[in-house]
């Protein structure tokens, strides 16, 4: 599975769980495969918006995740451009992991521990198609957000934050910076046309 793959994928877990919780907190994000590093950058968590700010192979990546408007939108600064991807209801759902459908699965607590200092419960997603792997979170119980995720599958994936900070976020982060232009997503017309 090649990077922007992966960094698609956990964009839109990402999203899925950002539903309804009004957490509003930065953090040192790790993105791991198969035990190998994979990306490493900040995020911010505002109402349901999710903002990613990564390197990865020398370049700067950002990525605004807003499940109100079921967009995604790519930003890149060397280039001052940005591209948006309209994203199927299902994975930006507001209700998704925490409340998964009860066709979908379901969530099963299976503990609690400690994640880098924050008291975290457990939970494992118990799907009904077997064929996505497992995912299991550890749900901030502060935050009521997941600070840690795992999928498995044919590989092994995972999401850290670390070093997470509770303050007041910008909404100005989840906009498009003035001055950038909008280019098509490769195999994809340009949204709104």
């Amino acid at each position: 599975m090649g990077k922007f793959s992966i960094c698609a994928l956990f964009a839109a877990l990402l999203c899925m769980i950002s539903s309804a919780m009004a957490a509003e907190f930065t953090a040192d994000m790790v993105k791991i495969m198969n035990g190998k590093q994979l990306a490493a950058g900040k995020v911010t968590i505002k109402d349901m918006k999710v903002r990613m700010d990564m390197d990865i192979d020398g370049q700067k990546q950002v990525s605004i995740m807003d499940p109100a408007t079921k967009k995604v939108i790519l930003l890149m600064p060397d280039m001052h451009a940005y591209m948006e991807m309209q994203t199927p209801p299902n994975q930006l759902d507001t209700a998704a992991l925490s409340q998964v459908a009860p066709d979908q699965g379901q969530w099963r607590t299976v503990g609690t521990e400690t994640i880098d200092g924050w008291a975290c419960e457990k939970r494992e997603l118990i799907s009904k198609d077997k064929s996505g792997g497992e995912v299991t979170a550890w749900f901030a119980t502060k935050l009521n957000y997941p600070i840690k995720i795992v999928h498995k599958d044919k590989d092994v994936s995972e999401v850290l934050y670390k070093n997470i900070k509770q303050s007041p976020v910008d909404a100005a982060l989840f906009a498009v910076p003035a001055g950038y232009q909008m280019m098509a997503m490769p195999g994809m017309p340009m949204m709104g046309q």
